[in-house]
């Protein structure tokens, strides 16, 4: 069940309309099944994995072995895909502590049942099935006082952890700054503490973001001077009893960087600089994470942030404008590569062993980004998704058929709102009431319109990230674990990631089963009439309306 290529591609050099395409393309015939083009069939047999993880491993898996790691953040999107590939390609690490909160009446032992639950880790349930028994979860919360520990699990990590990644924190852009402080900047200081306290800390990696320090436009792998110093900050916060009053201070206090999110991680930042003193720390900034380019399995994500969710949107006929400029370059890092990455840098900070003493003697950071030496064009990189997932794996929860238009005009953009988002959501909404159905588009769309504002900054911006920490990390690997955990953005092919990502996000973020894809097809050649129909009853009320305004006016 997969697009045939040689069709597509002859379609497209020859001078046949869409309607011909379409209809080429779009058939009842699906020849490959989409399960191989996703990797999902491609595990290895477990005997021989047990029979490889025997053997002496390569230079990182010996720095992981019999290691106990503690992870923050650990049921995020990064989270999971770190426990993921920890388990899997460091056979012999010890154990894996998860600080976890108790969430939405569930216990935490619940909480990480759930996440194994996630198809991620299929593959891994395969090669190891014994693999859980080397994850624990400990009770607590970033944003609290000792982390929110017990005196017994503090002591018990105090004693036992050798490697710390701390991935936890609130990443949504409008988060209240009393919250956002508590958590990405107060929780940062809660895992230095412990750090410090921890008998046989080999290595430390703070995440942040390569946005923290947006205000920027060259971003180098070195510590900048923050807004604020943070320690006024977090008295400014907490001596304010007002959160309406906190919140109206926000725009002033964050000036300069676009929300809540990139002022604390820069913060954060500073507060990693000047109280790391004696820690084997370094700091890891990715750009903006997408689903899998490789392993377990391509094109998985969990989440519908940034252009995933555009892709998302426009692919499910809901959105059909948004505010950007297609025509720069959006730096992505797909979420393998960066655990790859952080997991050396891990492994680099360790070797060294020598703990950070002096000012000059700073945690060493790494950008991971890719357009230093991989850039692709928004515009670009939507074109390579329609082109290898539209129609191919179009889904069956699809509403309209595909028509999005962006623009940089704001006021473009509040009319091709109003015109494609807000009537149509208002029409849909009141039939859904008519029949006795749910209406959403309405709430979708006021989500939307919040998600445009939000991103419009770094829709119109463009950086120059530098990572030369990065990759001199990358040539300094061996051939085996370069292998292994391969992160070289200069030759990671947009286009074999994009050959994958349109049937990710339609089995892993839709949860549309692969057995509805014939229909779906279907669906998809009516919805492509319903929308040429619209378009030409569209086209002749407004030239018999601009018929009539003529012959009013003569």
């Amino acid at each position: 069940m997969a697009l045939d290529l040689h069709r597509l591609n002859t379609a497209r050099k020859s001078e046949k309309s869409q309607e011909e395409i379409l209809k080429e393309i779009i058939t009842d015939e699906f020849p490959l099944n989409p399960l191989e083009v996703i990797g999902e069939k491609s595990f290895d047999d477990p005997e021989a994995v047990k029979e490889a993880n025997k053997l002496t491993g390569t230079d990182v898996q010996e720095f992981y072995r019999d290691a106990t790691v503690f992870l923050t953040g650990g049921t995020g999107f990064m989270g999971k895909m770190i426990i993921e590939k920890l388990c899997r390609s460091c056979p012999h690490i010890k154990q894996i502590y998860l600080l976890v909160r108790n969430k939405k009446g569930k216990v935490i032992n619940e909480r990480v049942d759930a996440i194994f639950d996630d198809r991620l880790f299929m593959r891994l349930k395969h090669e190891q099935p014994k693999f859980h028994h080397k994850i624990s979860a400990f009770a607590g919360d970033v944003s609290l006082p000792g982390l929110g520990l017990s005196a017994s699990d503090r002591q018990k990590l105090i004693e036992e952890v050798n490697i710390m990644f701390h991935a936890a924190a609130t990443i949504r852009f409008d988060e209240h700054i009393r919250v956002a402080i508590d958590i990405n900047v107060l929780g940062t200081r809660e895992m230095l503490k412990l750090a410090k306290e921890t008998i046989n800390l080999k290595s430390f990696m703070y995440v942040s973001t390569a946005y923290a320090n947006c205000p920027n436009k060259t971003i180098n792998e070195k510590f900048y001077e923050p807004p604020y110093d943070y320690n006024g900050v977090i008295s400014l916060v907490s001596s304010a009893k007002d959160d309406s009053k906190l919140e109206s201070l926000t725009p002033s206090l964050t000036s300069g960087w676009p929300n809540t999110y990139t002022f604390t991680k820069a913060l954060a930042e500073d507060l990693v600089r000047k109280e790391a003193e004696g820690l084997p720390l370094g700091i890891f900034r990715p750009s903006v994470v997408i689903s899998t380019y490789k392993e377990p399995v391509r094109g998985w994500i969990d989440n519908v942030y940034g252009p995933i969710g555009m892709i998302v949107g426009a692919g499910t006929g809901v959105l059909h404008t948004f505010q950007c400029n297609v025509n720069q370059v959006l730096d992505m890092v797909p979420v393998d590569l960066a655990v790859n990455a952080l997991i050396c840098a891990a492994y680099k900070v360790g070797k060294k062993n020598q703990p950070q003493q002096t000012i000059d003697n700073e945690p060493t950071i790494f950008n991971y980004v890719s357009s230093s030496q991989n850039p692709i064009l928004l515009g670009d990189f939507f074109e390579i998704i329609k082109k290898h997932g539209i129609p191919t794996w179009v889904t069956i929860n699809a509403i309209w058929f595909y028509s999005f238009i962006p623009t940089t005009n704001v006021y473009l953009y509040s009319l091709l709102f109003l015109l494609l988002h807000t009537i149509p959501g208002y029409l849909f909404d009141l039939l859904a009431k008519i029949t006795r159905r749910k209406p959403i588009l309405g709430k979708i769309y006021q989500k939307t319109k919040k998600a445009s504002e939000a991103l419009v900054f770094f829709a119109h911006r463009q950086w120059d990230f530098r990572n030369d920490n990065t990759q001199a990390l990358w040539s300094e690997l061996s051939e085996s674990d370069k292998d292994k955990f391969f992160f070289d953005m200069n030759t990671m092919s947009w286009d074999y990631y994009a050959r994958a990502c349109a049937l990710g996000l339609r089995l892993y973020l839709v949860k549309d089963d692969i057995n509805t894809l014939k229909a779906a097809r279907k669906k998809w050649k009516k919805l492509y009439v319903a929308h040429i129909l619209l378009k030409t009853i569209v086209t002749i009320a407004f030239l018999r309306i601009l018929w009539f305004a003529i012959r009013l006016i003569s």
